[in-house]
């Protein structure tokens, strides 16, 4: 029987500027989301990329005295180069500047024209460059006379250009019936937000071209036309997957037959995700998202990320100053989806010096050490009926962790690791169990509890550790850390225990 197909895309990124922690957040959570699929038996692949056309990008070439296509190679280059330092190996990586993504996005738009969805007519109106986004001036900032971008405040320029529009209005009621709900997007405050600024008064009909640009993809149709950044890069999900290719059966794995089809994207361009990329998918016949998942920003203590605060976190700096594993255990575990989040050091080093230096790291030396002292042998597991709530309390370990990741949660799922760890560190000063001896047959059983509530935290710790977590299977003995063996107290009959050097180091 075949596995069940999972695809997590993170946003395809625009290469126009130094990358930063944002970046990092939000491919480690695609990443975690990857790996915990993986561990619960799907055949779970992770989707990243660039999106390389548009004027911004163009201006950003020629203002460092480059070719566009080598431009964006380099930016390429650059991404590549944070995922292996962040060791986050994806699946597939997608260029919008790929000769296949080219062809296919031209046929894409050629058969949106062919069914009617898209006309040519004339565009008057605000926007915003560095944003790539038409705003309405509903929904722009006045200030002096000039408009500004309501969520960027980049400010906007007024074009009057012939375009070509797509009806978004035609497919407005699917959107609101069947798509913008709780069962396809993480976030009610999105949904809500969505429904009222966008559609309490009608979809006005999207400019999807644009004259005048000099780096983009020409259409068929009318070659002075060149297709909206947003049309463009949405579908490079679809195309890195083979989607109007002659093989097309990734695309057909990963999209169409898939379980799930996951979007994690930040909520400042949930429009483009939550809006017009499901229409541009009905409007084809093809699959919408099974779940778009909206995060916030990541902030310092000082407030949003801006070069003018001199506060942009560089994800280079931090992995090579605390290890790619720290860096990523601490954006998982304590960045939520569900609000803008802080960043710092400080927060960092605080986070792993209590969970997994004091709380995990040395609940394992002290079990390992005292096993050491008293048993030359393996340990054998015998039923103590007072131990039995805490045994119950390791193996619904799994189901607790899992509502919450299912939910995309991962803050809250590992503090229910966070939980256990320290119900069994307190089981150790509970019974004293440095007091008792090995003839203690009390002694045995509980170093046995707390070896398995060890082996549950590991199972769970190893989505964002795979590097430690190794490490402690092969002390152990162990090929690796399984879900489906949390319940079998059995499981170390083979295993002598002995201390090991300590795991994690305290930071400073």
């Amino acid at each position: 029987m075949s596995k069940k197909t999972v695809l997590i895309t993170t946003p395809i990124y625009y290469p126009n500027g130094s990358l930063h922690i944002g970046h990092l957040f939000t491919s480690s959570l695609v990443w975690a989301l990857r790996n915990y699929k993986r561990l619960k038996g799907f055949d779970a692949v992770m989707l990243t990329g660039a999106d390389e056309h548009g004027q911004k990008i163009f201006n950003a070439a020629i203002a460092n005295k480059m070719l566009p296509q080598k431009f964006v190679d380099l930016q390429a280059d650059n991404f590549k180069a944070l995922w292996k330092l962040a060791k986050i190996d994806t699946d597939f990586f997608v260029r919008t500047s790929d000769f296949h993504h080219f062809k296919a996005v031209k046929k894409i738009f050629t058969d949106m024209f062919n069914k009617g969805y898209i006309y040519k007519g004339f565009y008057k109106g605000l926007y915003s460059i560095s944003d790539e986004e038409f705003v309405t001036k509903t929904n722009a900032i006045e200030k002096d006379g000039k408009f500004y971008h309501p969520i960027s405040n980049h400010e906007l320029v007024e074009i009057s250009d012939e375009s070509y529009f797509f009806k978004l209005d035609k497919l407005k009621d699917f959107l609101i019936d069947e798509f913008l709900n709780l069962d396809h997007i993480t976030s009610e405050n999105i949904i809500k937000e969505m429904k009222a600024n966008f559609l309490s008064e009608g979809l006005e009909d999207l400019s999807v071209t644009r004259i005048k640009i000099d780096w983009g993809i020409p259409i068929v149709e009318d070659s002075q036309h060149i297709i909206y950044v947003w049309l463009d890069a949405l579908f490079s999900y679809l195309t890195s997957l083979g989607f109007y290719a002659k093989d097309d059966s990734l695309f057909k794995k990963y999209w169409e037959n898939a379980t799930e089809r996951i979007n994690v994207v930040g909520k400042e361009i949930t429009r483009f995700h939550c809006i017009y990329w499901p229409i541009f998918l009905k409007s084809l016949g093809v699959k919408t998202p099974t779940k778009i998942v909206t995060h916030g920003w990541i902030i310092t203590p000082t407030g949003k990320m801006s070069k003018s605060k001199n506060n942009v976190v560089d994800p280079i700096a931090v992995i090579e100053k605390f290890s790619a594993e720290l860096v990523k255990f601490f954006t998982v575990t304590k960045i939520s989806i569900r609000r803008d989040s802080i960043f710092s050091e400080e927060l960092l080093t605080n986070a792993v010096n209590t969970e997994l230096v004091n709380v995990f790291g040395n609940l394992i030396s002290r079990t390992e050490k005292m096993s050491e002292n008293n048993f030359t042998r393996t340990l054998a597991y015998k039923k103590v009926d007072e131990l039995e709530k805490y045994y119950e309390l390791i193996d619904s370990l799994e189901a607790k962790f899992s509502k919450h990741a299912d939910e995309f949660n991962f803050d809250l799922a590992f503090e229910e690791v966070l939980k256990l760890g320290n119900e069994l560190n307190l089981i150790i000063d509970k019974y004293e169990l440095w007091k008792l001896k090995a003839d203690d047959e009390l002694l045995e059983q509980i170093l046995l509890l707390i070896f398995n509530g060890i082996y549950a935290m590991a199972a769970m710790y190893q989505i964002l550790l795979p590097e430690k977590i190794a490490t402690l299977a092969k002390n152990w003995n162990l090929k690796s850390f399984e879900f489906e063996k949390i319940s079998k107290r059995d499981k170390f009959k083979k295993h002598i225990f002995r201390k090991n050097e300590n795991l994690f180091t305290r930071l400073k």
